[in-house]
């Protein structure tokens, strides 16, 4: 098993210097020790919430108690987690995705997704969303902070056999940690080669997405329209088994991360957090 390289913190602060400031990190680090339900949070951790949050310390607060509590308590997208799960194994074999190693011209680090197999039989959403987050987690670990995430989810491939299996609850699970607790600052949602029922999806999903997020989302019938956003040049021709084979060498990692950012809600000076009330529903 391979040992993850963490991104080194003074870089950050170098990369950042005159908006990412020590004394911001060292007081939301003070914050999180005052909340005892909370994990410990390291430097490098502080620092993504603070810059995917703009710096603004209230926003990066909420970001954090997001963050670990939904992680601890959304089975949907962290409950197996294992990558010698067989619905991880053909997880793989179903989806193929890719972390482009060049960033577009602004900065911004781009995420491909594509089923490759269409076989709807094989088709999990749960667990394709928890090897993707899982690649994302290795990929903020390493990277840092950068100027922000592109995604892009191209839809050949999908047909109206894997309508009925794309699960509300887990894409309102999905959404709502894309939106609330995932520390990355999102700059576009682009599906390309869009399925004749997109708008069956759309009425699906547009409950749970905010004005900002359906702002930058793009559809496109055809690749070529993609390229004003994100140059040709960049995107690959395959994709999926490196960063695969990455992500199962540091799973050991991942599992003891697992273990150790959880949140105890017998702890929580507040309120105990439920899936309930994330959504307003207690």
């Amino acid at each position: 098993m391979k040992t993850i390289q963490f991104a080194n913190v003074e870089d950050q602060y170098r990369r950042y210097a005159g908006e990412l400031r020590a004394t911001d990190v060292q007081k939301l680090g003070e914050w999180v020790k005052g909340q005892p339900h909370l994990p410990s949070v390291t430097e490098l951790e502080l620092i993504l919430f603070l810059h995917s949050n703009y710096y603004d310390l209230e926003a990066a607060q909420r970001t954090i108690e997001c963050y670990y509590t939904f992680r601890t308590s959304c089975k949907n997208l962290f409950a197996n987690r294992n990558l010698d799960k067989d619905a991880i194994l053909m997880a793989m074999d179903v989806l193929d995705l890719a972390i482009l190693p060049e960033l577009t011209p602004e900065g911004y680090r781009v995420m491909l997704a594509k089923i490759v197999d269409p076989d709807a039989s094989k088709f999990s959403l749960s667990s394709l969303l928890t090897l993707a987050l899982m690649c994302v987690d290795i990929q903020l670990w390493e990277e840092g902070c950068n100027n922000g995430s592109i995604l892009i989810i191209d839809m050949d491939g999908i047909h109206l056999g894997h309508l009925p299996k794309l699960g509300i609850f887990t894409l309102k699970d999905l959404l709502y940690f894309i939106q609330e607790g995932l520390p990355i600052r999102l700059k576009g949602l682009h599906l390309a080669n869009v399925v004749p029922f997109i708008d069956r999806i759309m009425t699906m999903i547009r409950p749970f997405m905010k004005k900002e997020l359906l702002e930058m989302l793009h559809l496109h019938t055809k690749m070529h329209t993609l390229f004003p956003y994100i140059p040709q040049h960049l995107l690959p021709s395959d994709y999926g088994d490196n960063l695969y084979n990455y992500t199962i060498s540091c799973g050991d990692h991942l599992a003891r991360y697992d273990q150790d950012k959880r949140v105890v809600e017998s702890k929580r000076l507040a309120k105990p957090r439920t899936m309930g009330n994330f959504f307003g529903l207690l």
